[in-house]
């Protein structure tokens, strides 16, 4: 501590103080900035997903003794501290469950759209396969137009190695024995 003239350390030091510990320096100012931050983000609280022995879904942030699988969710936006910190905390643990809930959801939406899309497609692949057999079935002759536009009658063993094939096929996408 430097003495100011006359030997009065306690002015000069006050003068010291006023001056130059309370002036905010870009440093001073980024430490309490992160410091500030790291107190109003909340906790990155896991959710965990289980089903109990009656078939019931449950969501927590602490995951039963065994069995609960730890949900990979969007990223939350924090939220600044408040006067009652707890409550806050609260707030942000259930609103993170709710979104843990809401995703689930959404997830489950498009598994089930992907999946009714799928079931039209194998059900046009069916039509498309029975509608072949059909032809193939017809007592009197079959024929195929080729790239000139010429046909070409099948003979009784192309036609018997087209049906087996074709029986193949519908097995294999319908899981039915074609008509």
């Amino acid at each position: 501590m430097v003495a100011a003239p006359g030997g009065c350390t306690h002015y000069h030091n006050r003068m010291w103080h006023e001056t130059d510990s309370w002036t905010p320096s870009p440093l001073r100012a980024t430490v309490a900035l992160v410091m500030l931050l790291a107190a109003a983000t909340p906790e990155a609280a896991d959710v965990y997903r289980w089903t109990d022995e009656q078939g019931r879904v449950h969501y927590g942030q602490r995951p039963p003794p065994q069995g609960a699988e730890k949900m990979q969710l969007p990223a939350t936006k924090a939220t600044l501290p408040s006067a009652d910190q707890p409550s806050a905390q609260r707030r942000d643990r259930q609103q993170r469950l709710l979104e843990a809930y809401e995703y689930e959801r959404e997830q489950k939406r498009i598994a089930e759209a992907r999946l009714a899309q799928q079931r039209e497609r194998d059900a046009a692949r069916c039509r498309e396969l029975q509608k072949s057999w059909r032809l193939l079935s017809y007592a009197g002759p079959v024929y195929r137009t080729d790239t000139g536009g010429e046909r070409r009658y099948l003979s009784e063993d192309e036609r018997a190695a087209e049906k087996a094939e074709l029986r193949r096929a519908h097995l294999q996408a319908c899981g039915t024995e074609p008509q």
